[in-house]
This record gives structure tokens, C-alpha cells and sequence, in this order.
């Protein structure tokens, strides 16, 4: 490790930790002594994490309340030290830290926001993916319903699938109306503990999602692993049979949201 490598080192680990490890690489002054100087830039370091914490998750703060979601995302900081130049890319695991942290008052509100949060993040890597010009849906109507069986397809960066509770939903598209009410009784209610799959996406610019049905959710989930659409109806002998007039209307839809780029060994028209 070279001199300058091992400064950076010493002066991360002490904003990291507080532990005076950089106090011999900093002068003081009789007006700014080291301690105060180191403190100034532990508080800037963790501030500005708390800050990129905040925009990521925009709405999870307003289902939160500012104060809440400050104390939160600041004890994530002070565990989680960047891993990557980006600072986009940093906390996505942050609602896995919020739900962990769903405990006691307000474990109802912190479940909640958790889900808010995977919205939040979910939406903000599909803006962040790379582009791919979509498949139409004549590519695939050229082939003809005969060819479709066989097909196996290649997905646009930004689609990702996530599980949330029902009412994260609500939540994230009025997040103020449920700041504005006591929700910490709520742990039993059905859009709290039920669960739905959502799929989210960037198109023409715009990020979106949509709830999915377990028939989609299963359907997508096996083509995107690779499976041909005959394969990925029928499942693995112990799952769920797809129709396919289920899966047909359903595939035609995700193409025309673009969420398909390519198809694999198609055959040729």
C-alpha cells in the first residue's frame, strides 16, 4: 500500500468510526483543533450519505416522517461504508435494513416504509439501467403462433421484479395520507401481510410498475431463467400450469411495454 493509499485508508476508517485513527495526518490550530477539524468532516461524510439515502428513497421518507427516516438512515450509515465510486448505487439494501429494524412502536410504520423504500429503489435502477431498443410486436407475430412454443427471449435491463405488502402501494402513491394517520395497530391487516408481486420498468424515459397475478408473476420468472414459452407454461411437473391464453395476452403486453429486446434462436422468417 503506498503513503497516500494509506492515509485515505486511516482517514476513511476514522470518519467511519470516530476513533481518532487520522489524528496524527491533521493539523490543528489554536483556533481549530484536530478533534473539531475531524469532526467536521465525519459529520459532512455522514451527512452527505444521509442526504443520497434520502433522495433514493423520497417517498420512504414521507411514509416515515423526516425525523424517523434521519435516525434510520443515519444508524445505516454509520454500518454500511460505500462500496462503489457510485453514490447511486449506494444502500440499495437499505429496506432490508428497514425491515430487520421493524421492531417495537413502530414496527408497522418501518414494515411499511421498508416496502415504500423497495418501491422507491426499484423505480431508481430501472431509470439507471442501460438502454436497449425493444422488440415489436410484429418481430414476433411474423413467426406465427406455430414458432412461439420453442421461443426464448432476451429482457430489458431495467425490468426487475420485486414483492411488496398490497397497501406499500397506497402508501407510495399517497405517501402524505399515511404519514397523517396512526397505522402502528395495523400489523394484521390483510394489505399489510399480503404480499404481490410488481414489476418495474423504464420506457421512453418514464419508469413504471404494475402489480402482477401469481400466473404472471410465475410465467415471467421462468422465461426470464431461460425457459421456452411451451416449458415455462407446463412448469416443472410439481408448479402451476399456465394457460396459455393466459400467457399469450400476457407476453404480447410485456413486449408492447417493452420489456423484451431480442428473441433466442428464433427461427427465420
Amino acid at each position: 500500500m503506498t503513503a497516500l493509499a494509506a492515509l485515505q485508508a486511516r482517514f476513511l476508517h476514522d470518519l467511519l468510526h470516530a476513533d481518532d485513527a487520522a489524528a496524527g495526518d491533521v493539523r490543528g490550530t489554536a483556533w481549530f483543533a484536530v478533534p473539531q477539524r475531524l469532526a467536521v468532516y465525519r459529520n459532512a461524510y455522514r451527512r452527505r450519505l444521509v442526504e443520497a439515502l434520502a433522495s433514493a428513497y423520497e417517498r420512504a421518507v414521507r411514509v416515515l416522517g423526516a425525523e424517523a427516516f434521519d435516525a434510520q438512515a443515519l444508524a445505516y450509515v454509520e454500518a454500511h461504508s460505500p462500496a462503489d465510486r457510485a453514490l447511486g448505487r449506494y444502500g440499495l439494501d437499505f429496506p432490508d435494513w428497514l425491515r430487520r429494524h421493524a421492531v417495537g412502536n413502530e414496527a408497522a410504520r418501518l414494515a411499511l416504509a421498508a416496502d415504500v423504500a423497495v418501491i422507491d429503489g426499484r423505480l431508481r435502477r430501472a431509470f439507471d439501467a442501460a438502454d436497449a431498443p425493444p422488440l415489436s410486436r410484429e418481430a414476433l407475430l411474423r413467426l406465427g403462433p406455430e414458432a412461439w412454443a420453442a421461443l426464448r427471449f432476451e429482457w430489458d435491463a431495467s425490468l426487475g421484479v420485486d414483492t411488496v405488502a398490497a397497501a406499500a402501494i397506497e402508501a407510495w402513491r399517497e405517501p402524505e395520507g399515511v404519514a397523517s394517520r396512526e397505522i402502528d395497530g395495523a400489523m394484521d391487516d390483510p394489505a399489510m401481510t399480503t404480499r404481490v408481486p410488481v414489476a418495474f420498468w423504464r420506457r421512453d424515459g418514464q419508469t413504471f410498475f404494475q402489480t402482477l397475478t401469481p400466473d404472471e408473476a410465475a410465467l415471467l420468472v421462468r422465461l426470464r431463467e431461460g425457459a421456452g414459452l411451451a416449458e415455462a407454461c407446463a412448469g416443472d411437473g410439481g408448479s402451476t400450469i399456465i394457460p396459455l391464453d393466459v400467457a399469450a395476452p400476457a407476453l404480447l403486453g410485456w413486449i408492447d411495454e417493452g420489456w423484451v429486446i431480442a428473441l433466442r434462436d428464433a427461427p427465420s422468417t
